[in-house]
């Protein structure tokens, strides 16, 4: 799966649905993800906060979430809604947002090896991101890639769990 450039339809119309429920709660709208599993389709909705999210969070936005992708025209589309955490090792899917996760420790899958990895896969640091190319660091020292050639990229925050309940 390479990282995305934007949203499909469907997503992109949730997130515009949503957001305004999600912030006024007073947290942040992370991704909206809908995706065929098995028979059914799935849209996801996750959201985060500084400390993370619990039980209780995703209760509060439900009710308000449910009613507002009832009204959507998309609604038949859709068999499952679920509302969830972003979590401790969130996928970052689109290339919009890397730029929210520079300086957090990553896992890297790239399609081949690439010069400065040591594998296809890595546990690092994302230093930087310039809307095209990333730099990462970690015990194999540092490298540049081009987004294109990564394939997948996941939040690796469970060392720094003290950190993110900080935030």
């Amino acid at each position: 799966m390479a990282l995305a450039k934007g949203m499909s339809t469907i997503e992109a119309a949730a997130d515009k649905a949503v957001r305004g429920i999600v912030e006024s709660h007073g947290f942040t709208l992370w991704d909206v993800v809908f995706i065929k599993e098995g028979a059914g389709w799935y849209l996801w909705i996750y959201i985060d906060k500084p400390g993370g999210v619990n039980i209780d969070d995703v209760e509060s936005v439900n009710d308000e979430i449910n009613e507002a992708i009832d009204k959507q025209d998309f609604i038949d589309r859709i068999d499952y809604l679920e509302i969830s955490s972003a979590g401790l090792e969130r996928a970052v899917r689109r290339v919009d947002q890397l730029a929210l996760s520079v300086g957090r420790k990553i896992k890297l899958r790239t399609y081949k090896l690439c010069e400065g990895l040591p594998a296809k896969s890595v546990n690092c640091v994302l230093d930087t991101f310039d809307g095209e190319k990333v730099t990462v660091s970690g015990d194999f020292g540092s490298a540049a890639l081009e987004v294109s050639e990564i394939s997948a990229v996941n939040y690796d925050d469970f060392n720094d769990f003290d950190k993110l309940m900080e935030e």
